[in-house]
């Protein structure tokens, strides 16, 4: 994908959801780096996976000018709206002047990893 922002990911999961939640965080994900690059001024993100207590969490941090508010517009919305499919929350952090961080959390299972009888 080509994108005018430095992007760091880091991933820390025993396994994977089910495609329609990978499905939901993926586009979920996408959509924030969308917002990062087009309404924040962003131009680093740091994307972190990790599973914990039965809960798939990710969290979009930028180095933008902050001031992102769900209640302003309709692409944080549209996020909470793909993430309540699944019964999952975001929860946005994002001062004035920045960063702004947002925590998607999405309860599911992960699929065992798969191991090579070789």
């Amino acid at each position: 994908m080509d994108s005018p922002l430095n992007v760091t990911v880091t991933a820390e999961l025993p396994g994977r959801p089910e495609a329609p939640v990978e499905s939901a965080l993926y586009f979920a994900v996408s959509e924030a780096l969308t917002n990062a690059a087009k309404h924040a001024g962003a131009s680093r993100v740091d994307v972190r996976l990790r599973y914990q207590d039965g809960v798939l969490k990710a969290q979009v941090t930028d180095d933008g000018t902050g001031g992102a508010d769900p209640s302003r517009g309709t692409g944080l919305r549209g996020l909470e709206r793909r993430l309540a499919t699944f019964d999952g929350v975001l929860a946005v952090r994002s001062p004035l002047g920045g960063p702004t961080t947002l925590t998607m959390e999405l309860p599911c299972e992960l699929s065992s990893p798969r191991t090579s009888s070789s």
